[in-house]
């Protein structure tokens, strides 16, 4: 018998105990009435008569020859009341309950005394579920928030540290997992704050549903701003780091570097000539010139491009210009959708510069141009990540810069992703990716990269995965703990059998795998995960769903996606950086979960 049973058990004890007092003294404890016919006088039985009537009625029935007679006189009285069959029900009703009560209680007790002890864990990390869960991580988020003070609520109720927040998070689930839940929760936290918030929207429902204004980037939305490539790249190493993103690395690396350097020569040019003022469509310009051309901007800007465009008429110089050529489709893309015409400007340094509040930027992604995405995608992240980890970028406790990559693998490789979450803890830059797990980080980025990544993430919220190597890992990472469980063992000696209880050591997983699938995932009340990082043991704690009604439509197909022209608008091109619509206070009633998901 478990403790859920005994518990079970002495409830009902209670329960019937508790009807069987309430019934004595509902019909006991008072007289009977009852009028014959009107206009009669009334029989009336006294409370005194009717509890020594019952307490005799049960001696009497064990055999008491004294209460056997005192029966007999009892229900002569009863019968001439004409209440016998009156007293026969209340009193069947009350030994009833009794003797439920102390069946319930007897069998409670007896299930208490086979109950074997608790297992014990003696070494390892603890699994902490249900309230006890909230309770533990509630202290061991206090100890970090004396450290360095205060920071975002999450889960609801819970606050963590501020040294946390910028530890960076990893959220990893399989599909319908509750991967997108938990990512809400953590986006609204930040703009609760007012803090900087760059969502990457795969899906279309962030672009949907994030309450308030925000900025878009998405050249293939007629809604998008232009990212003002101009401002952000503004050295030979920003175009080296655009160039990588626009010429993936080739199986022989020889054609794509000597392409990516064609690529540095058109970007520098443009810095040189137009600086801080150059488009998408006049980096496309530079980029179709003639090998001549070319040649004479890389004498003039970029010498180190000169000998790979000395011969145009090689066969080695036409393979590097082909290779550069071929990838000239996303630009040429990005300068049909962010022409001149769209005069709303979106520069990524001075988003990061600003100290106000800002609305969020929400990047998407589209899966119908995934070559265009990712590299365009990419490119603006891996500026973001040299701006980090430049030293113009200085350190602060302040500043919070909130990047949330949901599935980020599908993104192409960056080299200088690492400078955010190693750099960028100093300088207030909190990352929070997600994926399925963590093989799909590995087969983008190796082994190596992956392992280093995951040593710097402080935190890593679980969500539910299907039986197979990714709950296998998760298993595995998470670790044995030492137990002594209890068995229980009969000997025979002397003529006699005797038991005993004794503890034995073994080792078990934390967590196994099973457990990962069917225990974590959406629920009625919400969506269970596993917190890892936050003190020395797991969580497995119900995060509240978060229902955001949408705001405005997913996608509105620009122009040059369905083959139409846009018209020029007039006026002059500037700088985006808006502020909220939405007040702290807002959001805070949008994220505020119901009370009994604090009870979880």
């Amino acid at each position: 018998m478990n403790r859920k049973q005994i518990a079970i058990l002495l409830a009902a004890s209670a329960i019937a105990g508790t009807l069987s007092a309430v019934t004595f003294q509902t019909r006991f404890e008072q007289e009977y009435v009852r009028f014959s016919r009107p206009g009669a006088p009334a029989a009336v039985f006294p409370s005194k008569g009717l509890q020594f009537c019952f307490k005799v009625r049960h001696r009497a029935m064990i055999g008491f020859p004294r209460d056997v007679a005192a029966w007999a006189e009892c229900e002569g009285a009863l019968r001439s009341a004409g209440a016998t069959g009156r007293f026969k029900r209340d009193a069947a009703l009350v030994s009833g309950g009794a003797f439920l009560s102390l069946l319930a209680g007897v069998a409670a007790f007896g299930g208490a005394l086979r109950q074997l002890p608790p297992i014990k864990v003696t070494r390892g990390a603890k699994l902490h579920r249900g309230r006890k869960a909230r309770a533990a991580l509630k202290r061991a988020a206090r100890a970090e928030i004396r450290l360095s003070g205060r920071g975002l609520a999450f889960p609801p109720g819970v606050a963590l540290s501020r040294d946390r927040e910028t530890r960076h998070f990893l959220i990893s689930g399989g599909v319908g997992s509750g991967k997108t839940q938990t990512l809400r929760s953590l986006i609204l936290a930040a703009m609760q704050r007012g803090d900087h918030v760059l969502v990457l929207d795969t899906k279309g429902d962030m672009t949907r549903d994030l309450p308030g204004d925000i900025i878009l980037l998405a050249p293939q939305d007629a809604r998008s701003a232009v990212w003002h490539v101009a401002a952000d790249c503004r050295t030979r190493q920003d175009a080296r780091e655009l160039a990588s993103r626009f010429i993936p690395r080739s199986s022989d690396p020889m054609w794509s570097e000597a392409a990516r350097e064609i690529f540095v020569t058109c970007v520098v040019s443009l810095q040189a000539e137009k600086p801080g003022a150059w488009t998408w469509a006049a980096l496309y310009a530079r980029a179709i010139l003639e090998p001549e051309a070319l040649l004479g901007l890389a004498r003039t800007y970029h010498p180190a491009a000169v000998q790979l465009l000395s011969e145009p008429s090689s066969k080695t110089t036409m393979s590097i210009l082909t290779t550069f050529k071929a990838h000239l489709h996303s630009i040429e893309a990005l300068a049909e959708a962010w022409n001149e015409t769209n005069d709303r400007l979106f520069p990524t340094s001075r988003w990061l510069a600003e100290t106000g509040p800002t609305v969020p930027i929400v990047v998407q992604r589209d899966g119908r141009f995934p070559q265009l995405s990712n590299a365009w995608i990419s490119g603006l992240i891996g500026l973001i990540a040299s701006h980090v980890g430049s030293p113009s970028f200085s350190e602060s406790t302040k500043r919070r810069v909130w990047l949330f990559l949901d599935e980020f693998p599908q993104l192409e490789q960056m080299d200088d992703f690492s400078a955010l979450l190693d750099l960028g803890r100093s300088k207030g830059v909190c990352v929070v990716l997600t994926a399925q797990d963590a093989s799909q980080i590995r087969i983008r980025y190796g082994r190596d990269q992956t392992s280093s990544w995951t040593s710097m993430i402080g935190t890593q919220i679980i969500c539910r995965m299907n039986v197979g190597e990714g709950a296998d890992d998760v298993s595995r990472a998470l670790g044995l703990q030492e137990i002594e469980k209890p068995v229980r063992s009969e000997s025979y000696s002397g003529g006699k059998y005797s038991k005993s209880i004794s503890m034995q050591p073994s080792m078990r997983p934390v967590i196994t795998p099973s457990e990962i699938a069917s225990r974590l995932g959406p629920r009625r009340g919400g969506v269970r995960v596993l917190l890892v990082g936050i003190g020395e043991d797991y969580h497995e704690v119900d995060l509240p769903y978060v229902d955001l009604p949408p705001v405005r439509e997913a996608h509105v197909p620009a122009d040059w996606t369905t083959g139409n022209a846009s018209p020029r608008r007039p006026g002059g091109r500037r700088p985006l950086i808006a502020t909220p619509l939405l007040t702290p206070d807002d959001l805070c009633r949008i994220r505020k979960p119901k009370p009994e998901d604090f009870d979880a």
